[in-house]
């Protein structure tokens, strides 16, 4: 099975959830939010496909990572294919947990065949479209109309500081030199 992704950050980092986490932006988005963080990663044929297999190898060897955030485009698009990743990564690192973004309601997964596995396997979710006017510079959601929705307990003594934190981001850069941005930006009054 294969995956469409726009940008994985094996290195990990702090700044998408607690701990360090292995972050994977899914490729592909039918919501137009306007300012979007990565509008590069709203169309659905572009970025690139990664074995799913090949993937969860790679997060499974990673020994530095406490956990994986899963972000976009819109990771619900490709449900089957994320739930196939997290089921083989669970099997060999159990302990890790998983933060999901999306851009659709937390209501709207709820009872649907597609998307019901995909929203088990999260420990918290962060719902909600991104509104530019309602950034309130507050934690690693984007809007304060964007929820933080806990799905286990696994993440519940760090909920507070999700909501809460004070924004940072990190810079990455890989083996071509090529540097990304990760995190959710301070935005200015």
């Amino acid at each position: 099975m294969k995956l469409r992704i726009f940008d994985i950050c094996r290195n990990g980092t702090h700044t998408l959830g607690p701990g360090i986490r292995y972050i994977i932006w899914t490729q592909g988005c039918d919501q137009q939010c306007e300012k979007c963080l990565t509008p590069e990663s709203r169309p659905k044929n572009a970025g690139y496909e990664i074995d799913v297999n090949n993937l969860a190898a790679d997060v499974i060897l990673n020994e530095n990572i406490d956990g994986i955030t899963i972000s976009g485009g819109e990771p619900f698009l490709q449900s089957a294919a994320l739930s196939c990743l997290l089921k083989e990564i669970k099997k060999a690192r159990p302990q890790l947990t998983v933060i999901a973004y999306t851009g659709l309601k937390y209501e709207q997964l709820l009872g649907k065949n597609e998307t019901s596995d995909l929203l088990s396997l999260c420990d918290v979710i962060i719902d909600g479209q991104y509104i530019d006017s309602l950034n309130d510079n507050k934690g690693i959601r984007g809007s304060s109309n964007q929820r933080i929705i806990p799905i286990t307990n696994r993440l519940d003594r760090f909920l507070n500081t999700m909501a809460t934190c004070s924004r940072k981001q990190d810079r990455v850069a890989d083996t071509a030199g090529n540097v990304t941005a990760i995190g959710i930006p301070h935005k200015n009054r």
